[in-house]
């Protein structure tokens, strides 16, 4: 183990550190990061539950693809999607402080 890398701070009180300049890269990178791990999750499931439904016999990818959403399911999504941005949005309004600061 290097002895001679100091250790990331921890702030208890709650400030994210910044590991880049100029302001905003951090929160962009965080942003980016967290909808690639979202995105990877939903893939991983949407391609397990794909496969399960064929092994049972159900076509449910041709089925997916083919599916009219009604009104109550469209006003439905839009609730998720306004929630998903404010989540991914929430670090922008995070107070962020320098590397060693």
């Amino acid at each position: 183990m290097d002895t001679n890398v100091p250790p990331l701070p921890v702030d208890a009180a709650g400030r994210r550190p910044a590991f880049f300049s100029p302001d905003g890269v951090d929160q962009i990178l965080t942003m980016v990061l967290e909808l690639a791990t979202e995105l990877w999750v939903l893939r991983e499931r949407v391609f397990v539950i794909e496969a399960v439904a064929a092994e049972h016999g159900l076509p449910l990818k041709t089925s997916v693809e083919s599916y009219a959403l009604s009104d109550a399911q469209r006003a439905e999504l839009a609730g998720m999607r306004a929630e998903m941005m404010n989540q991914l949005f929430r670090t922008l309004n995070q107070d962020h402080r320098p590397v060693g600061g």
